[in-house]
């Protein structure tokens, strides 16, 4: 199951990812010094601010990085599954897309059908990611909300609901099982680390954070892909929340991908890169991931599980890697922001997004519960890349299963 072209694994010289418009003429900053008499400038000064203007790297000033003219209908595009450079200098078809984008949107967050004959009302956060379902009880909900739920998942990435406290930890997991198996708390693994563990309820894994024992996930990331079957899925229910902060940021990998240079899309489209527990190499993925049920594609590397790139030296890897990091969680278009509340529950697809815990709450005491789901096919479990062809391309396992499953220690 596990292949690697072995056209992938030889060096390649990477694109890298630069624009004019990502260079410019800088005078010197020094400030010139007057003289006493007419505040004229000193010959020495003259001089310096007639020299030739020194060509520079672009400092970030704050907008997405490795930005062009079509980034404002970039976030769009990828929402219509549409060619961004196409739009820019086709006027017909940048109009086609905006009429498809209206029905999309009428259709999923306005004016669903499916969701408002369940009982559902919809409160999207943002036009690309990330929705808040209302009107369900996640103890008890019908085949009909069910269906409905599942289609905002594949459509929105991520979906919330508020007003869930009374749940039970059994009733957790028995909404978790209409979508998909059910793992350990990480998955086919029991732990990230020691210390993890939990023997009361293994399915469910417990991120407490309290004055005395700090923690928050605080890194981009998607959840468990050092594994060589990572989840499909999260569900993550607050029990206690801090009075402000702890937000929870989401990112939609389909966006990330859809909105890198041509150029770069190419070099890294088949290419498969090392994940891992602490540096540790345990596994490759494809960087470009095909999602097994909508067929879109999606950029599978993180800062916290990735180590490298294969067929790469190393400091070539790190510097694409880094570059690719910037551009991927620069863009606020691309994301959403969800606030929680005791009692609100988060629920997300691993191959679409990617999260990240904003650590700012402490010194309050924060519980949140989470659930991990598994797809019941074997073969969409293990991450693929899909090529034009129809070929499934699939990384490889780079220790044994059983060291895998083995927590790290700390």
């Amino acid at each position: 199951m596990y292949r690697v072209d072995a056209s992938l694994k030889s060096s390649t010289t990477w694109p890298l990812v630069t624009h004019s418009e990502n260079c410019y003429n800088l005078r010197t900053q020094a400030h010139p010094a007057k003289t006493m008499s007419g505040n004229k400038l000193t010959v020495e000064n003259q001089a310096q601010m007639n020299r030739k203007p020194i060509e520079r790297p672009r400092i970030w000033g704050g907008g997405r990085a490795g930005a062009w003219a079509g980034r404002y209908q970039e976030s769009s595009a990828s929402r219509a599954n549409a060619d961004s450079h196409r739009m820019v200098s086709d006027a017909a078809y940048a109009t086609r897309v905006a009429e498809d984008l209206r029905k999309l949107d009428q259709q999923i967050m306005f004016a669903n059908e499916q969701a408002e004959a369940s009982g559902l009302t919809l409160e999207p956060l943002t036009p690309a990611i990330g929705i808040i379902i209302r009107g369900i009880d996640l103890a008890a909900p019908s085949p009909a909300q069910i269906s409905a739920v599942w289609d905002l998942i594949l459509h929105r990435k991520v979906v919330f609901f508020r007003d869930q406290g009374h749940i039970s930890r059994d009733e957790q997991i028995s909404f978790a099982k209409q979508f998909a198996d059910i793992g350990h708390a990480f998955g086919r693994q029991h732990a990230l680390s020691a210390g993890n563990e939990s023997k009361e309820y293994p399915e469910i894994l417990r991120l407490y954070s309290s004055q005395a024992k700090p923690f928050v996930p605080a890194n981009w990331h998607s959840d468990v892909t050092w594994s060589n079957r990572p989840p499909l899925g999260s569900l993550l229910l607050s029990r206690k929340s801090p009075p402000v902060g702890g937000d929870t940021a989401f990112v939609d990998a389909y966006a990330m991908w859809d909105t890198l240079p041509p150029d770069l899309k190419t070099f890294l489209a088949g290419r498969m890169a090392v994940h891992g527990r602490g540096g540790r190499d345990e596994v490759t993925h494809p960087i470009c991931r095909t999602h097994p049920v909508t067929g879109r594609k999606t950029l599978y590397i993180n800062p916290t599980f990735t180590n490298a790139i294969c067929g790469m030296e190393p400091d070539e890897s790190d510097r694409l890697l880094a570059q690719l990091y910037a551009m991927m969680y620069s863009t606020p278009e691309h994301g959403c922001r969800f606030s929680w509340k005791e009692g609100s529950v988060a629920m997300w697809d691993n191959r679409a997004c990617q999260h990240y815990a904003v650590a700012d709450f402490w010194p309050y005491e924060r519980k949140m519960e989470r659930v991990t789901l598994l797809d019941r096919n074997p073969e969409d479990e293990v991450p693929f890349y899909l090529d034009d062809n129809g070929v499934r391309h699939y990384g490889e396992v780079l220790t044994s299963e059983a060291e895998i499953s083995t927590p790290v220690q700390r």
